[in-house]
């Protein structure tokens, strides 16, 4: 975590972004990101909640001045393994995934992140880089609650990406990043009226830590 993150996060928020620490978060970017969103069907209808989500905090990173975005988005229909999906979410979640014990298959797949939109019921999560640029995200299948309810999973995906970012959790059930191990599920984010939901100052914060306005991609 390098000296200028630190200068941006007081002591308490510091604290409170930082559980659990498995997904790497404070982690960022040297590369512009492409973004593949992996689906079974060209018709699962969470590619455009997905494609919203990145405008999302590509929007929110220009608002704040930062020199980073996430890069082009690629629709990709593919078959993935659901069991890979299930063991790597139990990596995340154990904190314990790697590249050497990550299922080839999701190492394979097309982008910096792989953003799969699965089609069972494991636990959706932003995995660490396991390679030098490269991220998964996983979202559970939105057939049945809680992502089959109003406006969950757009916010779901973009509180994943968030993570995919470097951002970790918070504790405020009204906040696009609460998670474990608050109380906070998908299901408050259930709402009749589309919209995400918003960023704490600190997370604001530790995105311009992380991405200033100075940010460039690093050249080889």
């Amino acid at each position: 975590m390098s000296s200028r993150f630190l200068r941006y996060i007081p002591l308490a928020s510091f604290l409170a972004l930082s559980l659990p620490a498995c997904a790497q978060y404070h982690s960022a970017w040297t590369v512009t990101p492409s973004v593949s969103v992996i689906s079974q069907r060209a018709d699962d209808p969470r590619i455009a909640d997905a494609e919203e989500a990145v405008h999302f905090w590509n929007r929110t990173l220009e608002a704040l001045g930062s020199g980073f975005r996430l890069g082009p988005v690629t629709r990709v229909v593919q078959p993935v393994s659901q069991s890979a999906l299930h063991e790597f979410s139990g990596l995340v979640l154990a904190g314990r995934a790697r590249p050497d014990n990550t299922p080839r298959e999701l190492l394979q797949l097309p982008g910096n992140i792989s953003l799969v939109l699965g089609d069972s019921a494991f636990i959706s999560a932003a995995g660490p880089f396991v390679g030098q640029n490269k991220r998964l995200v996983l979202i559970r299948t939105a057939t049945v609650p809680p992502l089959s309810l109003p406006n969950v999973t757009r916010n779901l995906i973009a509180h994943e990406l968030g993570h995919a970012l470097g951002l970790g959790h918070n504790s405020d059930h009204k906040a696009l990043m609460c998670g474990r191990p608050a109380e906070c599920r998908p299901a408050l984010f259930q709402s009749e009226e589309p919209r995400f939901f918003p960023l704490l100052p600190a997370e604001t914060d530790a995105l311009l830590g992380l991405y200033p306005a100075s940010w460039k991609p690093l050249t080889r």
